[in-house]
């Protein structure tokens, strides 16, 4: 609460303090008076107050005293001098007057015209002034005396005739209204005072503040712990900690550095205080690194809960293969720009792997990466599920609503796996949503912004799907702005070996189980396979080997007892090629049918068919442009 303290020399003051004071709503301020006058140390030492309301000397004294308080003149009026004037004149009109005053008033001899008699002015600043300056006037021939209360009382003792000048209402009313607005405004830079000491001792790391000087300037409790001392304020950075590598010319930047403090690691982040548009200072923050790891690694293990962590890097993609190499180089430059990405390729050949990769090697990597199979959940689950729900939007809603897939992945980044199933008009609302980068939840009125990057996949049928119109071609547009087609497992034979190895391995490890030396012969044999399942079916043939082997070495024989084939996915390519078109004489009309029923990319109807893409490009322009 504030505290202004009224001093009043005389009893009628008292009656219009005590006046003006009512008219106030004075809830949160506390307001008392006193009576004392002059300047006396005795006497103004003892008060306590933030605000002091005083006039003439003792207001003078008091700011002079107590420079911490505030202190609000009652200022001495024209109006108030001239009635004194005018009752000194009343008293004797040939009289020469003398004026003792604390205030800077106007020419003498102006008031010496305006009264009719002459005017001498003693300007003082404390009792002993007053007591000096009556002996002046009355040596220059003063005989009636004007001024304040401290005057008057020394005009008694050596029975002097005088003019007490008193301060009139309005005087009281504008030292008031300025006490009670110093007051609100000491209030509200109180709270916020309380409010930065507050937010500073609960900060969850050290903080300092100094000035050009390198003098510190604010601090909070956790940095008096961590230097060991509570004074830290007015002490010279250096003194404090001579270690730091600071760089303290006015022209420094935001820099962060690791430090050694108390044994600890320290990451010291400095930041320019600016004022004006000019650097006045620096603002220091000291985390503990270790409790920069422990918080990474709870929210690490948090996100992981909820499956939001994306787990491969491209470290995890085996490869030998030249073709598949320089794919993943393409991902990695994919990574680092913040356009949209379109994974094609057959079941199994690793779209997420690349997602996820591609996610971790960007400058997401530390915000959530969110999956999505948008062929698992039909159209309405999956409308809510992607953009969220706000409450009551259907029966089973939850209480409050729910965020949906986007805005959990806002910073980071979403994969639509199997985007060519999704609903047409879920389309369009993902379509708005790439536009706009705003999310509009299931049975809401307001949009939410989002910040995502979106990485989708997709079989081959993503195109033929776009051709008869049950996926829309400007979405198709927006979410391929960068695309990969992934290669199938059969076309990249050296990769099989190498992959199978590496997973019977890895799933030996898993089973606490001992490693398989699997010879050169077992390893070629794979290779007859033909793997309609790609990688996926090679994990599960190796950790199926390593589940039943009985030995630690492998042969042909142990391959052969895996039954690859046994699926009726495909036959041994020794006994049975793969199936091709016959090679018979085709219109241009039927070529072009085949095509939209086969669900290939043209370079792979066109590998199938065994013609080259040009040729089949000039076959299928004039159908495509009726």
């Amino acid at each position: 609460m504030i505290k202004i303290l009224i001093v009043v020399p005389y009893q009628e003051l008292q009656e219009a303090f005590d006046q003006v004071i009512q008219s106030y709503d004075l809830d949160t301020i506390e307001v008392r008076t006193t009576h004392i006058y002059g300047s006396d140390p005795q006497k103004i030492v003892p008060l306590a107050a933030d605000i002091i309301v005083a006039r003439g000397i003792t207001a003078q004294a008091i700011a002079h005293q107590k420079p911490s308080v505030h202190v609000v003149p009652i200022a001495l009026s024209s109006a108030d001098l001239l009635s004194a004037l005018a009752k000194a004149k009343k008293m004797n009109s040939t009289a020469h007057i003398g004026v003792v005053t604390n205030e800077q008033l106007c020419d003498q001899e102006l008031i010496s015209t305006l009264v009719g008699q002459p005017v001498t002015i003693f300007q003082v600043t404390d009792e002993k002034d007053v007591k000096i300056g009556l002996e002046h006037l009355a040596r220059k021939g003063c005989t009636i005396f004007v001024g304040g209360l401290t005057m008057c009382r020394l005009c008694e003792e050596q029975q002097f005739a005088h003019v007490h000048v008193k301060s009139g209402y309005q005087a009281v009313v504008h030292a008031v209204a300025e006490a009670v607005a110093a007051a609100r405004s000491l209030e509200r830079a109180q709270t916020r005072g309380n409010l930065l000491g507050t937010l500073l001792n609960n900060a969850a790391y050290a903080l300092l503040a100094i000035n050009s000087s390198a003098t510190i300037i604010a601090a909070n409790r956790q940095a008096e712990q961590l230097f060991g001392t509570t004074s830290l304020l007015g002490k010279q950075l250096m003194e404090v900690y001579q270690g730091g590598k600071w760089d303290l010319t006015l022209k420094a930047g935001k820099k962060e550095i690791l430090v050694p403090i108390a044994g600890k690691q320290f990451l010291v982040t400095q930041q320019p205080i600016s004022m004006d548009e000019e650097t006045s200072g620096f603002l220091f923050t000291f985390q503990n690194t270790e409790a920069i790891q422990q918080t990474e690694h709870m929210i690490r293990t948090e996100l992981s809960r909820k499956g939001l962590v994306a787990k491969y890097t491209f470290s995890n993609i085996v490869t030998q293969n030249a073709q598949m190499m320089a794919l993943v180089e393409k991902a990695r430059r994919f990574s680092q720009v913040p356009g949209a990405v379109l994974l094609l390729g057959e079941t199994g050949t690793g779209k997420e792997l690349f997602a996820q990769s591609i996610h971790n090697a960007s400058p997401r990597a530390s915000q959530p990466f969110v999956a999505v199979n948008c062929a698992a959940l039909p159209e309405q689950l999956l409308e809510s599920e992607l953009f969220g729900y706000s409450e009551g939007a259907f029966t089973g809603a939850s209480k409050g609503g729910k965020p949906g897939l986007f805005e959990l992945a806002h910073k980071g980044t979403i994969f639509l796996d199997e985007i060519a199933e999704m609903p047409i008009v879920v389309q369009a609302k993902l379509l708005r949503v790439l536009q706009e980068r705003e999310v509009r939840r299931v049975g809401a009125d307001m949009v939410v912004p989002v910040d995502v990057r979106v990485i989708s996949a997709a079989n081959s049928n993503i195109l033929q799907k776009v051709q008869d119109g049950s996926f829309r071609l400007d979405l198709f547009y927006r979410i391929s702005l960068l695309s990969l087609m992934l290669i199938p497992l059969r076309d990249r034979p050296e990769d099989i070996g190498l992959l199978f190895s590496h997973f019977v391995t890895q799933y030996c490890e898993r089973h606490g189980l001992n490693g398989i030396n699997i010879n050169a012969n077992a390893l070629e044999m794979l290779g007859q396979f033909y793997w309609p399942g790609n990688i996926r079916e090679l994990r599960n043939a190796a950790e199926r080997l390593a589940i039943l082997h009985t030995s630690d070495r492998v042969g042909i024989r142990e391959i052969e007892q895996l039954d690859i084939g046994s699926t009726g996915l495909y036959l041994d390519t020794k006994e049975t090629e793969k199936p091709k078109p016959k090679k018979k004489k085709q219109s241009d009309h039927e070529l072009y049918e085949q095509f939209l029923s086969s669900g290939l990319t043209r370079e792979e109807f066109a590998k199938e068919v065994g013609i080259s893409r040009t040729t089949l490009w000039r076959k299928f322009s004039r159908f495509e442009s009726e």
